[in-house]
């Protein structure tokens, strides 16, 4: 790769060469086809300062620009190394925590009532949500039980991915009827 690119910043740089030596060729070439003698010339007494002479590469500037370039991106894949290696290490830190702390985490139920009538709806469908979930949990556990050994593992992982399914769906159903409590109270007038 890093060949690759060293040939083609070579090319380019050649061109940019070629290109830099042709302009002030045709410049000459134009400048002295208008050649005209001293004594017919105007002189300007105001002369306008020299151009700044354009830098010309070298093949010594060429290899420090190379260097430059392969040192900046050697920093650059280190940069990225790093940063990869502290994302890998805060992960493994976090997985460690989690996996060390005795209680879970409290989370906020995923719904939220805005009022009585509310509540009790998304109650309600929380409870026809959790007796599907059941349904589905006993038709798979019938199905295992009847299933040839190489669909068994599949079928348990089912069984397990929903069960914790129902367990969060059960915790939503908890905070909506505290949710439910909250607002039948009556809200004290100051």
């Amino acid at each position: 790769m890093k060949m690759k690119n060293g040939f083609l910043f070579s090319l380019i740089l050649a061109c940019a060469a070629a290109a830099g030596l042709a302009t002030p060729a045709g410049a000459q070439s134009d400048s002295q086809k208008n050649v005209t003698p001293a004594k017919y010339r105007k002189v300007n007494k105001k002369q306008a300062p020299a151009a700044k002479t354009h830098k010309v590469w070298t093949d010594d500037d060429l290899a420090t620009v190379r260097t430059a370039a392969d040192t900046y991106a050697e920093r650059e894949t280190a940069q990225a190394q790093a940063a990869t290696a502290a994302t890998q290490q805060q992960t493994d830190a976090a997985k460690q925590a989690s996996a060390t702390s005795a209680k879970p985490p409290k989370t906020p139920p995923l719904a939220h009532a805005n009022s009585v009538d509310d509540a009790d709806k998304k109650i309600a469908w929380e409870e026809r949500d959790i007796q599907a979930q059941e349904e589905f949990i006993d038709r798979t556990q019938r199905e295992l039980d009847q299933a040839p050994s190489d669909q068994r593992e599949h079928l348990q992982k089912v069984i397990e991915e929903n069960q914790k399914i129902l367990a969060d769906t059960r915790k939503e159903l908890a905070g909506l009827q505290a949710q439910r409590k909250q607002l039948e109270k009556p809200t004290p007038r100051p």
